[in-house]
């Protein structure tokens, strides 16, 4: 008994399974931690809503894009909205957890939906940034719903979501270039 099962799943692009090693498990896991870990020790507020997408879906997509285990967006996710709920590393309002969880839904469904672009440069950045838009998009949902106020939104609602997009596009471009580097040398040494 290693920790993995058998099913799996193949596309055109690349391979997706179900299986995931315990390893592999913490090393997601752990992604998300570092995520809130490097949230709370950089909190300073410089009024660019969506400024730390440049460390989180940088983290992100390096799980994602790098892991064949058709979850692993959601399990680096799921281990950054565990983080935000410590009491030390709690965020501004009750409802963190849920900012964490949603990216990696998303990218997990694009990678589900759209795998033959999972390795392209280009699809990687517009992933980093339109799963970080799911924050303003969730707290505009929270905001309607209940009134909680966020700050986010006091110039308006399309400049929390632009930030949120330019910022994870520019952390899906950081994850992007070391995995696809990464990827490329060790296909270099492969070959040679």
């Amino acid at each position: 008994m290693n920790g993995t099962s058998s099913l799996k799943n193949t596309s055109s692009a690349s391979q997706t399974e179900w299986s995931l090693t315990w390893f592999e498990a913490l090393l997601l896991l752990g992604s998300g931690l570092m995520a809130v870990v490097l949230h709370r020790a950089t909190d300073f507020s410089p009024g660019l809503p969506g400024h730390h997408g440049i460390e989180w879906m940088a983290l992100m997509i390096l799980g994602r894009a790098s892991s064949r285990f058709r979850g692993a967006g959601t399990l680096t996710s799921v281990g950054a909205s565990a983080a935000s709920m410590l009491p030390f590393l709690q965020g501004e309002n009750p409802f963190t957890w849920l900012f964490y969880l949603l990216p990696g839904l998303v990218m997990d469904l694009a990678y589900r939906y759209l795998p033959r672009y999972a390795s392209k440069l280009w699809f990687l950045v517009l992933l980093g940034g339109f799963a970080h838009a799911t924050k303003p998009l969730g707290q505009l949902a929270i905001n309607l719903i209940s009134g909680w106020p966020f700050g986010s939104f006091r110039y308006g609602v399309v400049y929390p979501f632009a930030s949120h997009i330019f910022f994870g596009m520019i952390g899906g471009l950081l994850g992007a270039l070391v995995v696809l580097g990464i990827r490329r040398y060790s296909k270099k040494s492969n070959q040679g």
